[in-house]
């Protein structure tokens, strides 16, 4: 049984070391967006941004939008919500996000909320774009990354935590993000590790089903380390774990055919992520 330690006590080798694992984990079929996502685009952002400005193609939104849906979990309406946005308000908006994130880039929820004036972008799309303009800072508010930075040993405080996609919630979440970035550099008199490679690192954890150390953790205060209390042994729940059964009125179908629940269903209609 293989162990990892919680955000307070993981070392900068530990980190490293699972996300050297990301690239194994991830679909074939996914590679080609994998490199779009990682590469091409943060180049032809850093390339704009040499010339004078930098700004998201609409092809660009897409191709990330397609990335998030594939990577993780499956939002029906997305797709079509941000294909709505003309390619004109796409680059208008995205290069008045990152010229806002260039001047206050300490907080950026400042230029997550000047993204999320396009239709289909919520919190944690905003935060996939921004973090292709500055891969080393800006945090994807991705579920593993999230869940890994807030784990407890407690029903719904793991790897089921649920997640708001609040901008609130990522104000917190990117606190803690760097408070584990700075305790590293403290403890270990390190090189900042990068958000990415914690991100890889957290996405490794999750499909493993790499366990959290059992060893009780120090509670830190504030949200410096970002652990909130003691993690123990828990890994992410078995795909064969069996689930209650759903009322006959509890369910719609999605488009594959396949049951969603009503409940979630309709909030997805409403809340972009």
């Amino acid at each position: 049984m293989e162990f990892t330690e919680g955000p307070n006590k993981i070392s900068l080798e530990g980190l490293k070391e699972l996300a050297s694992r990301y690239e194994r984990i991830v679909p074939k079929a996914l590679q080609r967006l994998e490199e779009v996502r990682l590469e091409e685009i943060p180049k032809a952002l850093a390339q704009r941004k040499k010339d004078g400005d930098a700004f998201l193609e609409k092809s660009e939104v897409t191709a990330l939008v397609e990335w998030k849906l594939k990577h993780g979990t499956y939002r029906p309406n997305l797709s079509k919500l941000v294909a709505s946005n003309s390619a004109e308000a796409i680059q208008s908006t995205t290069k008045d996000a990152f010229a806002v994130y260039t001047t206050s880039s300490s907080d950026p929820t400042k230029a997550l909320t000047t993204l999320t004036k396009l239709k289909g972008i919520g919190p944690a799309t905003a935060s996939l774009l921004l973090s292709c303009f500055d891969q080393e800072n800006v945090p994807f508010f991705s579920d593993e990354l999230f869940r890994y930075m807030h784990f407890e040993n407690a029903r719904n405080k793991g790897w089921d935590r649920k997640i708001t996609y609040t901008m609130k919630e990522y104000k917190e979440f990117f606190a803690r993000v760097q408070g584990l970035r700075d305790r590293l550099v403290k403890e270990e008199g390190s090189e900042r590790i990068s958000v990415l490679d914690m991100e890889k690192a957290a996405f490794t954890i999750s499909k493993e089903s790499v366990h959290i150390s059992p060893k009780k953790e120090e509670k830190e205060e504030g949200s410096g380390g970002g652990g909130g209390g003691a993690d123990t042994a828990l890994k992410p729940p078995s795909p064969k774990r069996r689930k209650k059964a759903p009322g006959k009125h509890d369910l719609d179908p999605a488009p594959d055919g396949s049951p969603v629940g009503l409940r979630r269903a309709k909030r997805l209609k409403g809340s972009p992520t």
